[in-house]
């Protein structure tokens, strides 16, 4: 019987340590999920992918490395649904996100990129002169692969050490932003659905955020980025701002997985129902 569905699961690189298991799951469950509804789908490892059209019309895609996007784009431009679409996910590389929220009304917290590598000129302490609360660095190019990809930095040491260390790594550029104070708020977005599940990763206590500002927040995010099947990390400060801080295309539905994968079910099945290609 023909595949009518194909999921594509995201890369080992891009799923570090404990990582690897809440994607996989993730992905499986919607897999799930759609042959529960009636629907016959396979999952295959990124490096799977070839330039040869699947037999399947619609992708539910995790992968995130250039390769796999060049096919799965190749295959978007013949007709074929791809959800994510590449263009979203690469949206969220580290440059290209910064670059976007930057030119969006988005409440998010200042950020900048530093060009990198042996004959560049580092830039002094403290990055925002007027700001004195600490900074976050960040490599530039993807999300974190591991715990010192994104570094809380006070002085100017530490500032130094971790520019070094991300040129002896070659990485090319980090970004820098800055640091806003308040509770950090994990959502889980489907779009046309809105936040799915949200809570505060490093605090016990209640979630101060209104849902309705945090649903708001979290559908022009994925408006701006294009991405259908995303999370985010956002800061409510003591006075009540909320500011976006990071962005990520398909995570792992933590705490929320079973009533994910139908929303991200269905929502694909719109989609393809949509465009007439199931």
């Amino acid at each position: 019987m023909t595949v009518q569905l194909l999921g594509v699961y995201r890369e080992w690189r891009f799923s570090p340590g404990v990582h690897a298991a809440g994607d996989a799951a993730i992905l499986e469950l919607t897999q799930a999920a759609l042959e529960g509804a009636g629907y016959r789908t396979a999952l295959i490892a990124p490096e799977c992918l070839s330039a040869q059209l699947p037999a399947a019309r619609v992708v539910f895609a995790m992968c995130q490395s250039l390769e796999a996007l060049t096919v799965l784009q190749q295959w978007e431009q013949q007709g074929i649904l791809v959800l994510n679409t590449p263009a979203a996910v690469r949206a969220c590389y580290r440059l290209a996100l910064v670059a976007t929220l930057n030119k969006a009304t988005l409440p998010c917290p200042r950020s900048a990129v530093i060009p990198l590598g042996e004959a560049a000129v580092l830039p002094p302490w403290p990055p925002f002169p007027d700001h004195t609360a600490g900074c976050w660095v960040k490599r530039g190019d993807v999300h974190a692969m591991q715990p010192d990809d994104v570094v809380f930095v006070r002085h100017a040491a530490a500032w130094q050490q971790q520019l070094a260390s991300f040129t002896e790594r070659g990485i090319r550029h980090a970004v820098v932003q800055e640091h806003i104070t308040g509770q950090e708020i994990k959502f889980y977005a489907v779009r046309d659905r809105g936040v799915l599940h949200c809570f505060a990763p490093h605090d016990a206590g209640p979630l101060q955020v209104d849902p309705a500002r945090l649903n708001a927040l979290a559908l022009q995010a994925g408006e701006v980025l294009g991405l259908d099947i995303y999370g985010g990390d956002c800061i409510l400060t003591p006075d009540g701002a909320l500011y976006l801080v990071d962005v990520n295309d398909w995570p792992s539905f933590r705490g929320c997985r079973e009533l994910a994968a139908q929303h991200i079910a269905r929502h694909v099945l719109a989609q393809a129902h949509q465009r007439k290609l199931l």
